[in-house]
């Protein structure tokens, strides 16, 4: 079941895009329903131990392109045969898979180191807020960190947070999961590759996505993710829905697995 999904890097990119850019504005919308206490400068939480889907890498590698600073970007990325950095072994819907059909998922190793994140700045500010992958979005506190020495989630939202990153990778079917800096040296390498003719053979490191097979999170939360799901996959795209779309990237993959967890919300 492990990373058995094709990879097909240059599928369906800017209707992903989209469908990226959506799935950000309605947890956003929600997570402003909250008494979040994160401000600009905190940063405890801003490390290279950051995962992320590779179209969000696609939407940082097109803001440096249309910026003519693409290749500034070489320069902060840290060495990645080091592997200073977490790396997962399994993506979020392959833990889904295994955790709704009773089975123990494969334990993640422990042997990273915790280093700021190189688009931090000085000052606490990210250099690249605007485009940030949704593992920095969903990092969110009611109290400050640093006080407390860890956050302070609400469990309802933290379910949330695990269900949109499902859906995060779902809607990247076909593509990649990992490190965040893995996939940026990565698509870097491979632009360069296919720019002389070749192409690059995806490292072990990085897994493929594979389709949502329903949302694992505890009952009581149910009723509340199934909300917010709905007005997600009712959002309006133009003469389309979130919905809509996302099937049709689905299915141009030979994927079209129901989620029996909406019911009949949709």
């Amino acid at each position: 079941m492990i990373g058995l999904m094709p990879v097909r890097l240059d599928y369906a990119i800017k209707q992903k895009a989209i469908l990226l850019n959506t799935l950000y504005t309605v947890f956003e919308q929600e997570a402003q329903k909250f008494n979040f206490v994160c401000a600009p400068g905190c940063k405890d939480c801003c490390t290279t131990n950051l995962l992320a889907t590779s179209v969000e890498v696609r939407a940082l590698l097109g803001q440096y392109e249309q910026h003519g600073q693409k290749q500034d970007l070489r320069a902060l990325i840290p060495d990645p045969t080091k592997r200073i950095w977490l790396r997962p072994h399994i993506t979020p819907n392959e833990m889904a898979a295994l955790c709704l059909a009773g089975k123990e998922p494969p334990e993640e190793t422990t042997d990273y180191r915790i280093e700021p994140c190189p688009f931090l700045q000085s000052n606490g500010w990210c250099s690249i807020y605007s485009y940030r992958p949704f593992m920095c979005r969903s990092f969110y506190s009611l109290r400050p960190c640093r006080d407390y020495g860890e956050a302070l989630v609400p469990p309802e939202f933290f379910s949330l947070t695990t269900t949109f990153m499902q859906l995060l990778e779902e809607i990247d079917v076909a593509g990649l999961y990992g490190n965040f800096f893995d996939l940026l040296a990565y698509l870097l390498d491979r632009e360069e590759a296919l720019a002389k003719g070749q192409d690059l053979d995806v490292p072990p490191y990085l897994l493929s996505n594979r389709e949502a097979p329903d949302f694992a999170i505890p009952p009581e939360h149910e009723e509340y993710v199934r909300s917010v799901l709905t007005r997600l996959y009712r959002y309006k795209i133009g003469e389309t829905t979130f919905k809509a779309l996302l099937d049709e990237v689905k299915q141009g993959v030979g994927v079209s697995e129901a989620l029996g967890f909406l019911g009949e919300a949709l």
